[in-house]
């Protein structure tokens, strides 16, 4: 190992010459992470496409969650029916033009479907089947939205937050050639819309599983479940549940007759 070079005095042209070498330094090295991590970005979207190259959405969630349950190796069993049934339906998937159809496809929808499947084919009765499919789910699909709204808690205006994310995430990533809604509410106290079309509930019956609609309905009864105190949820109809609409509504939490206001910590 040796020593760097002491030089103990540099010359004026050297020392004026610093800031501009540390600028052209950052500037290199910001392009270079900015590189490896498109490179990554790469490399993972290559990785989908390529056969048998493509990761299953949530195997591994629900391998560890069965191996808890019933052992490794019947879990490992179980994994690898899951997968062939998810690779048969990747493969013979309906292609959609809108990139937020085929994400819910992809990455929900028929990873739910397989690991349906391979439990109706376990269980006897339909109340097993589903309460297997519904404990699955919540531990892989609920957990990072849960985890970002209770950031909302540290906001002062969160439920302006939550109105204004929501409204964009439905516009990115739940188009209308998915799903038909409308906005029934919105203003500082309240925002509810109705949604009369499902794209997950029109997937899954062509699949001849409509059933399962009602088990991915459940995961916003959990996920907004979970909102910080003083923001609110309600729902009385889904479609899923044989309703004729979904009655999405956010609003401030109503005690004792008067909308509460919670502020962050520390305010």
């Amino acid at each position: 190992m040796h020593a760097p070079p002491q030089d103990t005095e540099p010359d004026e042209e050297t020392e004026a010459d610093m800031p501009a070498m540390k600028h052209e330094q950052n500037r290199e090295g910001v392009a270079l992470l900015a590189g490896l991590a498109a490179g990554a970005v790469l490399g993972v979207a290559i990785g989908r496409r390529l056969p048998g190259g493509k990761p299953m959405p949530h195997l591994k969630t629900w391998q560890r969650l069965l191996a808890a349950q019933r052992g490794e190796v019947a879990a490992a069993v179980l994994a690898a029916r899951i997968r062939a049934k998810y690779d048969r339906l990747y493969e013979a998937r309906p292609r959609f033009e809108h990139p937020a159809l085929r994400m819910h496809l992809e990455q929900q929808l028929l990873p739910g479907l397989a690991l349906y499947r391979v439990m109706q084919e376990e269980y006897a009765t339909q109340e097993q089947i589903e309460t297997e499919v519904s404990a699955l789910f919540n531990a892989a699909f609920t957990g990072p939205h849960m985890q970002q709204l209770a950031l909302l808690r540290y906001l002062p205006r969160p439920f302006r937050v939550l109105r204004l994310l929501g409204q964009a995430q439905l516009v990115l990533e739940f188009p209308s050639s998915g799903w038909e809604m409308e906005t029934i509410e919105d203003s500082d106290q309240a925002w509810a819309f109705n949604v009369y079309r499902c794209f997950y509930l029109d997937v899954l019956t062509a699949y001849g599983a409509p059933e399962l609609t009602r088990l991915f309905c459940q995961l916003d009864d959990v996920i907004y479940g979970a909102l910080p105190p003083g923001l609110a949820f309600e729902r009385e109809r889904t479609l899923g549940r044989g309703d004729d609409r979904c009655d999405f509504r956010f609003c401030l939490e109503q005690v004792n007759g008067r909308q509460q206001v919670t502020m962050p910590p520390g305010k």
